[in-house]
């Protein structure tokens, strides 16, 4: 069997009918898990995806986790889109560093910031995962996706411990450490060479202290 037409449409829809990994549209809907491995008819197994990456990506067992990755990171940015979160005057542009991402073997690192965290815990759990990737892919090129729930002022815009997180801590601080960020407020790409020596813990102290 192959995914119903249901499911085809309902995931082109959550794409925006966009390529997950390039944001090109013409997409067809592939299996994540291929079938004869077991892989299930359903959206969760279901990633759109353009022909060029398809045929890239598309049968490489080492890619699976990442393409889930790349697709559940665009979901919720059309999510967002479609909700009014984000201005519908935004284009929506070919992303072809996405598809580096994948072809130079890039570990891709993805991160949501909920409304209950503040800058001290979001800031740890950021510093560990890169920690972690450095740790189980030594020496790869590292991109981030950090999305932030909630953590709005009555303006409108990211209040202090959001604003201080994205400005400070990952662009002066985390980004050397990175090859490419790509934040709420900008995507940022690191110049020099990334740096790979981390320390296993990080101490953040309040202003306080």
């Amino acid at each position: 069997m192959s995914f119903s037409e249901k499911v085809k449409i309902e995931a082109k829809k959550k794409a925006g009918f966009r390529c997950v990994i390039c944001q090109e549209p013409f997409v067809e809907v592939h299996h994540i898990i291929p079938q004869k491995e077991g892989g299930e008819d359903t959206i969760n197994n279901a990633a759109p995806l353009c022909s060029r990456c398809h045929d890239l990506y598309g049968d490489n067992p080492s890619k699976r986790k990442q393409i889930r990755q790349m697709r559940d990171h665009w979901y919720e940015v059309m999510e967002k889109r479609n909700t009014g979160k984000l201005s519908d005057l935004n284009p929506i542009r070919p992303d072809h560093e996405r598809i580096n991402a994948l072809r130079d073997k890039s570990i891709a690192i993805q991160h949501t910031v909920f409304a209950e965290e503040n800058f001290q815990t979001a800031a740890r759990m950021l510093y560990k995962l890169i920690y972690t990737a450095q740790q189980k892919f030594p020496n790869q090129k590292r991109i981030l996706y950090l999305d932030i729930e909630g953590h709005r002022n009555n303006a409108g815009g990211y209040d202090r411990d959001m604003l201080e997180l994205q400005k400070e801590f990952m662009l002066d601080f985390l980004l050397p450490y990175l090859s490419v960020a790509h934040l709420p407020l900008c995507s940022v790409e690191n110049t020099k060479l990334q740096e790979n020596e981390l320390f296993e813990d990080l101490a953040i102290f309040a202003e306080d202290e």
